[in-house]
């Protein structure tokens, strides 16, 4: 039997990265067979770096990997980890240049200035090969007053809001301890960098420009939370960290924290029945009402202190049993290490084992998803090489099956068709079905639809459970169509296979067996689109005893280790936003389009379709996949605390005279230029190591009496990296966010006008702004069947028998409440 070729095999890809995102955005085309080049650049302080604003700042927060002999590479995580696969070749920014017309792919991610001082922005290059893909991942957006700043995590969650929504004791930011954000951004780039292949091959032959910063990650990771509205108010959740009764932290009588997932009204009513506590919907002030129980002021306390009384009566184990028979999403507070130890890991084959010559065995997160005909391969750890003198840095020769064109051509052998072409997005012209619920599956279609494909959203008529979230549903869902489509009714499968026939990418993350239930076998559906992508997203993964099992991102969050790292020696604390939601719906996207662009360069054999998994599970891992790389002698990694404000004193959040600031001293050059800065004397301690926190009061009082704009300005000319930390609805009028288009306004029947995040790239030639619209259950029913072949006739008779839905303008928040009705009646006789 013949090796599988992986997806990627013959793709060049030039990294010239100096941050965090950049590597991992490589390590993952690597992974996926690319030929990953990485130039092991000069330092920022060389040479091109130099050129740009007054007072230049290094890029990036990241020390040199490679010793200057050329020797073997120090063992640090971010080095064993991200370099994996690839190739690593020093060369200075004039080789970078010239070498990177044999690419198909240039990765890039320096700031605005210093990429165009290196010579490396998609115009100058695209003069000498019009083939490339040009890939800018600049670290807080194109343009902007923090737009040259040095990359680092704690500086983007400040301004991105991110750190404003933390669980907190005081209205203060609180430092993330993991760069999952990174992560994401890695994965964004990665998913950009296939998108663009995808649109050269299926276009004219011309590269794609595309800009992904980290302002588009952080669009991603926190625009289900951050809206803003003009008309009405959006409802937002407490800063507490208890959060809403149905969805928080519990501890159980034997001291162990526990997460209770019950995200809507069903779920809730489940775990309350197998409590035997239905009574507690109608407490005085509850009084059965659904809104007074997902409010905290008006009888969200009353129910959470009832169940936290409730919960302190058993064990956690008895806890867990009880809610796993219930089909209940539950799951206990654990470490990593019992994480990468646990069954659930094991079944995923979630970690591999590399050895380094410095470092010995490693272990390190593997790939984030299965693809079924073209499996990714985590490469061996290299070493530092020298430029060949004469260019040959390619593992692998234009022979090897993949169409490129020659530098300064302007078409290439790859497909003819003008559905990407250059002006536009380049997914255009490819279709998606959506079948998935809640949050991680409608992202990967969020996403595509962002770069230019056709998403159609398919959900019953009373329309999919998230449904509740209107505000977070309308941020998922502004750029898609939607089809109401009963699938239990008679001909309610015909029509989905009708509309399939049509399709590249079928999404969904139902649980094993439940499209055979529905007569969607494997075979008919491969029948009715031969060649078909079918992604399924689940908790667990599609193997092993957990297969079956419900789960939400907190579940996750809990198990993998990241809520007991965030709170430290104090209490759990929960990232405030759907992290592992959105990191799988970003793989997603990035598996979709690899398995896409494998279909269309016949690495699969033709009319047969790839399958592809992702689960929240892997994708867990993967967010932490620095913090779980582990070797011999590794620094542990940082734990936090309540209100964790950073990890020493030069890098974490400091109040001023009118609001708080975000602090990146975290080297001795920048903690000297801090201490300069606010004139606070050289002492013994230099204040970048972890736990380094003596000279903090010193700083936070020279601070105190600063404006925020003023201490940033101070700092900045002494070349310390500081930006303002967004808290509440500051993101909405904020100059930099303002630069960079975060935000837009979408209009809505129901809520009126409201700001949501604008997208998660920006595209060369294509318009920057889209119109968003709110998708409403049954949007497009007609002119979807229309386009799958049904006649008008056919499409009445539908409608008529209740196989399908029209446009319904009805608050489908109201409908959500009308349906957990009878369970309210259930609490009220109990309770009498």
């Amino acid at each position: 039997m013949s090796e599988p070729v992986s997806a990627l095999a013959g793709v060049r890809v030039l990294e010239a990265s100096v941050t965090r995102a950049g590597r991992a955005a490589g390590m993952l085309l690597a992974d996926l067979g690319a030929d990953v080049v990485r130039a092991a650049l000069p330092s920022a302080t060389d040479g091109p770096a130099a050129v740009g604003p007054p007072n230049p700042q290094p890029e990036s927060t990241i020390p040199a990997d490679h010793d200057d002999g050329g020797g073997s590479a120090v063992p640090r995580a971010e080095t064993l980890l991200w370099d994996r696969g690839k190739r690593v070749v020093r060369m200075s920014h004039e080789d970078v240049a010239r070498i990177a017309g044999g690419a198909d792919v240039l990765l890039v991610d320096q700031t605005p200035a210093r990429l165009l001082a290196s010579g490396l922005d998609a115009a100058t290059l695209a003069r000498a090969s019009s083939a490339l893909c040009h890939v800018w991942m600049p670290p807080y957006g194109a343009r902007g007053p923090a737009a040259e700043l040095a990359e680092d995590p704690l500086l983007l969650a400040a301004l991105g809001g991110l750190s404003a929504r933390y669980p907190a004791t005081k209205d203060c930011p609180v430092a993330p301890v993991a760069a999952v954000t990174t992560q994401l951004h890695g994965a964004l780039g990665a998913a950009a960098a296939v998108a663009a292949l995808l649109g050269r091959g299926r276009g004219d032959g011309r590269g794609r420009a595309v800009t992904v910063s980290g302002l588009h990650a952080m669009s991603a990771t926190i625009g289900t939370m951050n809206q803003v509205g003009h008309d009405q108010p959006v409802l937002r959740g407490n800063r507490s960290g208890k959060g809403v009764p149905f969805w928080r932290i519990y501890q159980a009588g034997d001291g162990r924290w526990l997460y209770l997932a019950a995200l809507v009204p069903e779920i809730f009513f489940r775990a309350l029945e197998a409590m035997d506590r239905m009574d507690i919907l109608v407490l005085p002030g509850v009084d059965g009402d659904w809104d007074r129980v997902r409010r905290w002021e008006l009888g969200g306390h009353l129910v959470a202190a009832a169940l936290e009384e409730e919960f302190r009566r058993r064990p956690m184990a008895e806890w867990l049993a009880l809610f796993a028979a219930a089909d209940v999403p539950c799951a206990p507070i654990g470490t990593r290490a019992e994480w990468a130890a646990s069954d659930i890991v094991e079944a995923n084959h979630a970690f591999i084992r590399r050895d380094h010559p410095g470092a010995g065995e490693v272990t390190m997160p593997g790939f984030p998803f299965d693809l079924a005909a073209t499996p990714a391969a985590p490469g061996e750890i290299p070493a530092l090489e020298e430029l060949p003198a004469d260019d040959r840095v390619w593992k692998r020769s234009t022979s090897d099956g993949f169409p490129r064109a020659e530098s300064g051509a302007g078409t290439s052998a790859a497909g003819t068709s003008a559905a990407g072409s250059a002006a536009g997005l380049p997914l255009a012209g490819l279709t998606i079905v959506d079948l998935s619920t809640f949050l991680a599956g409608p992202l990967i279609g969020a996403l595509l639809a962002d770069w230019g494909a056709n998403v159609i959203k398919v959900e019953p008529p009373k329309g999919e459970p998230y449904r509740g979230y209107s505000i977070s549903v309308l941020v998922v869902n502004q750029y898609k169509r939607a089809l109401a489509l009963d699938l239990a009714r008679p001909g309610g499968a015909e029509v989905l296979l009708r509309v399939l026939g049509d399709a590249d990418v079928f999404v969904e993350n139902l649980r094993p067996g439940r499209l055979e239930k529905l007569g969607l076998s494997d075979e008919r559906i491969a029948a009715a689109r031969p060649g078909l992508v079918r992604c399924s997203v689940s908790a667990y993964g599609h193997a092993g005893a957990y297969a079956d099992a419900p789960g939400f991102d907190p579940v996750f969050q809990g198990l993998s280790g990241l809520a007991a790292a965030q709170g430290g020696d104090g209490e759990p604390v929960l990232a405030p936003v759907p992290l592992n939601d959105i990191g799988t719906g970003a793989l997603g996207a990035l598996g979709v389009l690899t398995a896409l662009l494998a279909r269309d360069r016949g690495a699969v054999a033709d009319g047969v379709g790839q399958r592809l998994y992702l689960s929240l599970a892997n994708t867990a891992t993967y967010l932490q996949a620095l913090e779980f790389t582990e070797f011999a002698g590794r620094t542990a990694p940082i734990r936090g605390a309540t209100d964790f404000q950073g990890p020493s004193a030069g890098h974490r959040f400091y109040q001023a005279a009118d609001g708080w600031l975000a602090v990146a001293a975290d080297t001795a050059e920048r903690f000297a230029g801090l201490r300069d800065a606010l004139g606070i004397p050289a002492a013994g301690a230099d204040g970048t190591s972890v736990g380094d926190l003596a000279l903090a009061s010193d700083i936070a009082a020279a601070l105190a009496a600063l404006p925020v704009a003023a201490a940033v300005e101070r700092l900045r000319v002494r070349g310390v990296p500081a930006v303002r930390a967004l808290l509440g609805e500051e993101h909405a009028d904020d100059p930099h966010l303002l630069a960079n288009g975060f935000q837009h306004v979408a209009g809505d029947p129901r809520f009126g006008r409201v700001s949501i995040v604008r997208g998660y790239a920006d595209w060369a030639g294509a318009a920057r702004e889209r119109t968003p619209r709110a998708v409403l259950i049954g949007h497009d029913t007609r002119p979807v069947l229309a386009e799958a072949g049904c006649s008008e006739a056919e499409v009445e008779s539908l409608l008529a028998a209740g196989v399908v839905a029209d446009i319904d303008l009805s608050d489908v928040a109201e409908d959500a409440l009308a349906r957990v009705a009878p369970a309210r009646e259930v609490a009220r006789r109990r309770a009498d």
